[in-house]
C-alpha cells in the first residue's frame, strides 16, 4: 500500500513539472522566488507552527467530538496495512506532491478560494464516517493557501502539511491503548 501511494506521489510531482513546462512557465515559479535565509527561517517556523496547531487541535477533537472520534477509528482501519516506518515518507511525499500542484500551480491560476475548495475535493470519502474529512481539508487549504500568499513562497505550506501528515500519521498506526479502545 505504501509503494503504491508513494508512486502516485511521485507521478502527481511528474505531472505537475510537466504542466508546468507545457504552459511555457519556468519551474521555479511552482515554489515561489527564491528565499534568503532569514525568510527561510521565517518560513520554517511559520509551517512548524501552523502544523503542529493543527495537530493539537486534530487530537483535541479526537478526545472530544465523536465525529472526529469516528473518523479517527475509520482511518485506522484504512491504515492498518501501513507500518510506522512509512509514515516519513508518505508525508513527505504527499505535502510535497500536493502543495506543488495545490499551491505551486493551480493556486496562481485559478486563486485561493478555488484552489481551497478543489483541495477539499480531493478529500471527498467514500463513506459518511469521512465526511468531515473533506470540510477539514478546505479549512487547511485556506491555512496552506493563506501561507504560499502571504509568504510567497512553498516552504511554509509545505512544512505544516508534512508536520500534520506525519504526527497524524503516526497517531493512527500506534497501537490504542487499552482505555482508547
Amino acid at each position: 500500500m505504501a509503494q503504491n501511494l508513494l508512486l502516485i506521489y511521485v507521478a502527481s510531482v511528474g505531472a505537475t513539472v510537466l504542466l508546468q513546462l507545457a504552459l511555457g512557465t519556468s519551474l521555479g515559479a511552482l515554489g515561489g522566488p527564491a528565499l534568503g535565509q532569514a525568510s527561510l527561517a521565517v518560513d520554517l517556523a511559520l509551517g512548524l507552527a501552523v502544523g503542529v496547531a493543527a495537530v493539537l487541535t486534530s487530537r483535541w477533537l479526537t478526545r472530544s467530538v465523536r465525529w472526529a472520534q469516528r473518523l479517527d477509528a475509520d482511518f485506522r482501519e484504512m491504515l492498518a496495512p501501513l507500518e510506522p516506518k512509512d509514515a516519513f515518507g508518505l508525508a513527505l511525499m504527499s505535502a510535497l506532491a500536493e502543495e506543488l500542484f495545490f499551491r505551486g500551480f493551480l493556486q496562481p491560476r485559478i486563486g485561493l478560494v478555488a484552489v481551497s475548495v478543489a483541495f477539499g475535493l480531493l478529500h471527498l470519502p467514500n463513506t459518511r464516517s469521512r465526511l468531515p474529512w473533506p470540510v477539514m481539508a478546505v479549512a487547511m487549504g485556506f491555512a496552506f493557501g493563506g501561507l504560499f500568499e502571504w509568504r510567497g513562497s512553498l516552504v511554509a505550506p509545505a512544512v505544516a502539511h508534512f508536520v500534520i501528515n506525519y504526527f497524524n500519521l503516526h497517531d493512527l498506526l500506534r497501537p490504542l491503548l487499552p482505555e482508547e479502545a
